[in-house]
């Protein structure tokens, strides 16, 4: 069986410097690409991203270190794509209310980021939508749940199972096998897996752990990360946003902090802003 053809391959690449543990690498890949090729690539959109790469350089000429921590993003669900459409549409209207159109300015775009964090790189980040001029919107903003598309989003989502784990199973018929006081219902530690409702935009982020160190001066094994999925599929990234996060760093060799480089290559990318679930005219006429 051949392998699928993905076509043109971009890369985004990003590079910050690190120092301490839990420092942030926030990737926006449809800003970079609209940079990269000078016309607006929307964020409402899912991320074809069909490889990352990751390694470590040094400050200066001498020493090193290693790094530890993981990306996360968010996979395009039912639910998710549905709350970031539900927060489009909140601010279309209130821009027409004030007697803004979103067609006129051909820079606008609908833009957050996957989360509140409080690093620079969040705070500043490029063409931030807000709806009332102070706070930015996020994917998840677990501080400030009212400017939190997926906590707006659920807020009207009702899950199916409400109740705990023990009145998920029914034990059945008294029988002499088993008589009324007492039984098995068949399941031990019953737990409620999923809420049964697939509307909901799940908060838990998806994760790919990585574990990098370079220390040039010494005869230490380098070690970097080149990821990358089978070569007929590839990691479909909600709204095109990864965060990387640093839980760990060791600097070698007297160094104060070592370069972290990130490319990440996309294949493409498709909208999320149509309803799946709409039928459109020609299928109806089938």
């Amino acid at each position: 069986m051949s392998a699928k053809s993905l076509g043109q391959i971009h890369t985004v690449n990003n590079f910050v410097p690190v120092n301490s543990s839990g420092e942030i690498l926030n990737v926006d890949l449809p800003g970079a690409l609209t940079d990269q090729l000078q016309r607006m690539v929307r964020q409402g959109n899912y991320f074809k991203v069909v490889g990352i790469d990751m390694s470590l350089d040094t400050v200066g000429t001498l020493g090193g270190g290693q790094v530890s921590g993981f990306i996360r993003y968010y996979a395009p669900t039912k639910g998710r794509c549905e709350a970031f459409r539900g927060a489009f549409k909140s601010m279309r209207k209130v821009m027409d209310l004030q007697g803004i159109s979103m067609r006129d300015n051909k820079m606008y775009d609908f833009k957050c980021p996957i989360n509140d964090d409080t690093s620079g790189a969040t705070v500043a980040f490029p063409n931030r939508a807000t709806l009332d001029g102070l706070n930015g919107l996020s994917l998840r903003n677990d501080g400030n749940q009212g400017a939190s598309i997926f906590h707006v989003h659920n807020e009207s989502v009702r899950p199916t199972y409400t109740g705990s784990g023990a009145d998920l199973f029914d034990s059945g018929f008294d029988t002499l096998l088993q008589p009324a006081a007492g039984g098995t219902d068949f399941v031990l530690n019953d737990t409620v897996a999923y809420s049964g409702n697939h509307d909901e935009a799940s908060l838990q982020y998806e994760e790919i752990p990585f574990m990098l160190s370079w220390t040039p001066d010494t005869t230490d094994i380098a070690t970097s990360l080149q990821w990358r999925p089978d070569p007929a599929l590839f990691l479909a990234v909600l709204c095109g946003q990864l965060q990387v996060y640093v839980e760990e760093i060791n600097v070698d060799g007297g160094a104060s902090a070592v370069n972290l480089k990130v490319a990440t290559m996309v294949s493409g990318w498709k909208s999320i802003m149509g309803n799946p679930d709409k039928k459109s005219r020609s299928q109806k006429k089938k």
